[in-house]
Parts: C-alpha cells; sequence; structure tokens
C-alpha cells in the first residue's frame, strides 16, 4: 500500500510534467512546481502524523512503518513499558543523534529510566531549550519530594501537556491515584503526535505502580 501511494504520486509528477511542458511553460516554474508537489503530498502528511497528529492508531501505523529510526522506536518501546527495550532506544538515539540539544534531552531520560534520580536531576539543569528545561527541572523536584518547588516551576510552563504531566508526577509521588488519573488523562487529551503516544503508554505503565 505505501509502494503504491509513493508510485501514484511519482506518476502524478510525471503527468504534471508533461502537461506542463505542452503549455510551454518555464523550466523553472515546472521545477518549483513539482518540487512542491512532492513535498505537500510526501513530507507535509509526515509531519502532521509526527507533531499533530490526534489518531493514535495512525500515529502507531507510522511509527511501525518507520522503527528503523531510534526515536521511533524508542516510542514503540515506550508502549511495552520495557525499560531495557526503552534505554536500548534512547542509547542508538544517542549514538545516532549528536546535536547538544539530543544528547542533553535523552541523556536526561536516559538517567530517568535507569532510575538515576541524582543523575537526573544534574542533567535537566543542563537542557539548553526552553520549555523542556523547566519541564525535567519540575520533573526532577518532584521525585526528590520537592512538591512545591516542583509546583513553581509548573507555573512557568506553557498551556499544554507539560503542566498536567508534571501535576501528574507530583500526584504519583504522593500516591493519589484519583488526581494521577485526572490530570494524565488531561495532558494526553492536551498532546498531538507522538508525544501523545508517548503520555498516553507511560501514564498507563505509571498507573501500575500504584497497585
Amino acid at each position: 500500500m505505501k509502494i503504491l501511494r509513493y508510485v501514484l504520486i511519482i506518476l502524478l509528477g510525471i503527468v504534471l510534467t508533461v502537461v506542463m511542458s505542452f503549455l510551454e511553460l518555464p523550466f523553472w516554474l515546472i521545477y518549483l512546481s513539482i518540487v512542491v508537489l512532492y513535498i505537500l503530498l510526501l513530507v507535509v502528511p509526515q509531519m502532521y502524523i509526527v507533531y499533530k497528529s490526534n489518531n493514535l492508531a495512525r500515529i502507531e501505523r507510522y511509527l511501525e512503518d518507520n522503527q528503523k529510526k531510534p526515536i521511533f522506536t524508542y516510542a514503540l518501546a515506550v508502549k511495552t513499558g520495557n525499560r531495557e527495550a526503552i534505554i536500548q532506544a534512547i542509547n542508538e538515539i544517542l549514538k545516532k543523534y549528536k546535536q547538544p540539544y539530543m544528547q542533553q534531552v535523552y541523556k536526561t531520560n536516559l538517567a530517568l529510566h535507569e532510575k538515576d534520580v541524582a543523575s537526573f536531576v544534574i542533567l535537566a539543569k543542563q537542557i539548553s531549550k526552553e520549555p523542556l528545561r523547566t519541564y525535567y527541572k519540575a520533573y526532577s523536584e518532584a521525585l526528590q519530594g520537592n512538591y512545591e518547588e516542583a509546583w513553581t516551576l509548573k507555573a512557568d510552563l506553557p498551556v499544554g501537556w507539560m503542566p498536567y504531566a508534571i501535576e501528574a508526577i507530583i500526584a504519583k509521588e504522593l500516591g493519589d491515584l484519583e488526581t494521577f488519573r485526572d490530570v494524565a488523562e488531561a495532558s494526553v487529551e492536551s498532546a498531538r503526535g507522538v508525544q501523545k503516544f508517548n503520555l498516553l503508554y507511560a501514564f498507563q505503565h505509571m498507573e501500575k505502580d500504584f497497585s
């Protein structure tokens, strides 16, 4: 099905090229039109699924089709809740993506999944970009039992999934299952794309810790 879609898009590009050539349009216009066509039909739909989609089934299909990419392998590992698989996926991300920001975020995530709170606290402060720096700092404060500080940092986060996620972590640490469920659901509802997928399953596995 995926190959058929690509073939149809290529054929459409060929037809468009022939028609525009027949109309004797400038080469630069033909070239630009084909590039725009491919971007609209190939790149934009994928970007929408990764960042904006609210359809979890569609997101999961995309992840499975692209699981050779470590970031998507990580998301699928989060669904399983298998800590070893998650750690392995993060290590693959760290090997492939050398950008400082990626290294900072995923080293912090690695410490979290390795349950190394001391390293997690230090690494969270080293993240260079906001709002993830504040998010992980609030997360680290919650894990240390500094709930007032976590709550204060939460107030600096933009409206969306992050503040609810921090409330969920605080509720989890306090053993408040009812609040945890409410704010975790609100966090998932506010998220989109692969982030929504990650949050849904991460919270599901967290909830099991209550029992």
